[in-house]
């Protein structure tokens, strides 16, 4: 067949196309280099996922402003395998080994950018904190603080929030009450016995005063901005003109201030109690250049909105999973009758060091966590240069990876074929034990 040039592209036949034609031949031309250029380059083509996650952060987005990529992650990974493509250059990772490759102490793999959105322009924050060397220095200042035997030291005072809870539940015993709340109540008024030597007033009150709305708030925008930190600094920059527009901001305002009202008291009202301001104040005597106020202020903050989300949905879910399964609560309460007939415990004072060894009271509380974990997304970090394999699969240097704990906590091979269902008594069968020791 002879060659036609009138097929040919001149520039004369450019000319003459239309303005509408050379949207379609624009169109169709990326169609090309999408579907057929751009997989040839993608260092995950191999790697299954959402149609839409091959091409932007649009599905990570989506579920993070829903509300349910701890559904949707569990869902990804029962269809598509122990990994899954969730962005352009992420990847979900459900397998066991992995987790301490990934999330060890010392492993080179850094935190991403999702974590920028977390510390905003605060110098001091160790959960965003992605320099691995300036987070093990800043870690080195409040280990102890945060030490089993730092802690033990708070005990009465967190009891004494306790009397008062309990003090408030039986005066509601006759009414329908909403219980994930007030365990939110709860767990705030002891973060504040603990941080300020004084509770919030929540417990009493039985109101948050708006509180939870914002603390609610900083996580979704979070989690979805954080999937786009440019869109984050952009909006940070425009803020002094456009006004503020995202409640990740809550997390560095409303807290912050909360702190800084406590921080800036103490040096006129000293504390009823040792709480744990009085030791992130005196690390800062000790080491003013690398520990200074805005430091105290932030570890403050953190424990204020960290430590109260994770504690109330943890202590919610344990409840609920009890109620929802008597038989497993009946069993709980004979091991509490037991250790009260023989005095190791009362009504109002369950010491750690007793309920450490209460058997079935760790393993409801270990199941509660494993059904309902309080993180639904993937803690992300960065794939070093090296590169990960996992299952045969190779994941290049510079790929965002991480496990949901949702997916973990499912997952059959660890926890057998019951995975989905509360089961106490998994704890104490030895085999759970044996899988992790695997």
């Amino acid at each position: 067949m002879p060659f036609d040039s009138s097929l040919m592209w001149t520039p004369s036949a450019f000319e003459s196309l239309s303005s509408s034609n050379v949207v379609t031949v624009g169109l169709l031309t990326a169609a090309v280099v999408i579907l057929f250029i751009l997989p040839f380059r993608d260092p995950l083509a191999s790697v299954p996922g959402p149609f839409w996650a091959r091409w932007s952060p649009v599905w990570m987005i989506y579920h993070a402003l829903k509300g349910d990529m701890h559904r949707e992650m569990i869902q990804l990974h029962d269809k598509y395998g122990s990994i899954v493509r969730t962005g352009p250059y992420e990847v979900s990772i459900a397998d066991p080994d992995a987790i301490q490759l990934i999330y060890s102490a010392g492993a080179s793999f850094k935190k991403s950018d999702w974590y920028s959105v977390w510390q905003g322009r605060r110098k001091f924050d160790l959960f965003a904190e992605r320099d691995a060397s300036v987070h093990s220095k800043n870690r080195r200042f409040v280990n102890s603080i945060y030490s089993l035997s730092g802690l033990a030291v708070f005990e009465p005072y967190l009891d004494n929030v306790l009397s008062v809870f309990l003090s408030r539940l039986s005066q509601m015993d006759t009414q329908r009450i909403d219980m994930g709340y007030w365990a939110q109540l709860f767990a705030f008024d002891v973060i504040g016995e603990l941080t300020f030597s004084k509770r919030f007033g929540f417990i009493d009150g039985g109101t948050d005063k708006g509180t939870f709305v914002h603390i609610d708030g900083a996580l979704q925008s979070a989690a979805w901005i954080g999937q786009v930190p440019w869109l984050y600094w952009i909006h940070d920059w425009l803020s002094p003109w456009i006004g503020n527009h995202l409640k990740v901001t809550n997390r560095h305002g409303l807290l912050r201030e909360i702190s800084a009202r406590e921080v800036n008291q103490r040096s006129s009202v000293p504390s009823s109690h040792p709480d744990m301001l009085d030791k992130f104040m005196d690390v800062h005597r000790n080491h003013p250049g690398q520990f200074d106020n805005a430091a105290v202020m932030s570890m403050s903050a953190s424990n204020i909105f960290a430590g109260s989300d994770t504690t109330a949905i943890s202590i919610g879910a344990i409840l609920y999973y009890l109620c929802k399964y008597p038989q497993y609560k009946e069993k709980l309460m004979e091991e509490i009758f037991a250790e009260s007939d023989a005095g190791r415990i009362g009504l109002n004072n369950v010491p750690y060091k007793v309920a450490k060894d209460m058997s079935y009271l760790q393993a409801c509380i270990q199941e509660g966590l494993r059904c309902h974990p309080a993180v639904g997304m993937t803690l992300p970090r960065v794939v070093p240069p090296e590169g990960l394999s996992v299952n045969g699969v190779h994941i290049p240097g510079g790929i965002v990876a991480g496990t949901n704990p949702w997916v973990i906590h499912r997952n059959k091979e660890i926890f057998g074929d019951d995975a989905n269902v509360f089961r106490p008594d998994r704890w104490l069968d030895g085999n759970v034990s044996q899988k992790r020791a695997e």
